[in-house]
C-alpha cells in the first residue's frame, strides 16, 4: 500500500509542476519572449492562496485570488516592457526579483 501512495504523490507533484512547465513553454516557444516572471508568479500565487486559506476563505475563491496575483505580475512585466521600453528578458528579471521580495512579505 505504501508504494501506491508513493506513486500517487509523484503524480500529484508532476501535475503541480506541469503548470509551471506549461507557463514557461508558452512564453519561450509560442510567444517567443524570454519571460522569467513565471518563476516569481508561481510562488506568489501559492503564497496568496495559502494566506487566503489560512484566513478561512473558501479554497476556490483563494485560487481565484492566486490567479489574479499572477495576472497582476504578468501585467507589471508587460507594462515594463511596452511602456518603459525595457527589454523583455530584463523586465521579467526585474519583476521576478520584485516578486521574491513580495513573497517574503506575504
Amino acid at each position: 500500500m505504501g508504494l501506491f501512495y508513493t506513486y500517487l504523490g509523484a503524480v500529484d507533484l508532476g501535475l503541480i509542476w506541469g503548470f509551471l512547465a506549461l507557463g514557461v513553454y508558452i512564453t519561450f516557444r509560442l510567444l517567443d519572449i524570454a519571460d522569467l516572471t513565471v518563476d516569481g508568479s508561481f510562488a506568489t500565487g501559492g503564497a496568496v492562496c495559502a494566506v487566503c486559506v489560512l484566513n478561512n476563505m473558501h479554497p476556490l475563491l483563494a485560487i481565484l485570488f492566486a490567479i489574479l496575483a499572477g495576472f497582476i505580475a504578468g501585467g507589471i512585466t508587460g507594462i515594463l516592457h511596452t511602456k518603459c521600453k525595457i527589454p523583455a528578458i530584463l523586465a521579467g528579471i526585474l519583476t521576478q526579483i520584485g516578486l521574491y521580495s513580495i513573497n517574503l512579505r506575504i
